[in-house]
């Protein structure tokens, strides 16, 4: 590397910090199946009203797995990297955007289910479960953008 002009070794350098922004596809496969089972609580709680406390302990499950998920893979590559999608200056709208329609997803199956029309809820979780998943990898993509051009902010 002792050839390679300075501005070029930054920038490789950021191209391989940015790689660890990205995660693997078994992890969006999985986080889409998640996004179905928890848009679809309220579907679940009505065909299985007993199970609120399983669906509870579920979501705990879920969650500590999520957490030891990137505390290990953070751990195995070194590479600590700003967690908060408001250090990366163009993820900020994405992020909110993808949030609130999400956020409507959610209330809308909620609302569906309290109407009784528990068909159309359960057809409304696709398109919830695949705004959920396209968003948070639409804003993986441009956080590692960010890292690319050196944007974002500790």
């Amino acid at each position: 590397m002792a050839d390679t002009p300075e501005l070029d070794q930054v920038a490789e350098m950021r191209r391989k910090i940015a790689a660890h922004a990205e995660l693997p596809r078994a992890y969006w496969v999985v986080f889409a199946a998640v996004c179905v089972l928890i848009a679809g609580i309220p579907i679940w709680s009505s065909f299985l009203p007993g199970a609120d406390a399983y669906l509870r302990w579920g979501l705990l499950a879920v969650a500590l797995g999520s957490a030891a998920y990137a505390v290990v893979r953070r751990r195995r590559s070194g590479v600590y990297l700003p967690r908060r999608v408001f250090a990366y200056p163009s993820a900020r709208g994405l992020w909110v955007a993808v949030m609130a329609g999400t956020a409507a997803g959610f209330v809308g199956v909620y609302i569906l289910v309290d109407l009784g029309q528990l068909g159309i809820a359960l057809a409304a979780l696709v398109p919830v479960a695949v705004l959920a998943s396209v968003g948070q990898i639409r804003i993986r993509t441009v956080m590692r953008r960010d890292l690319e051009a050196g944007r974002v902010n500790p």
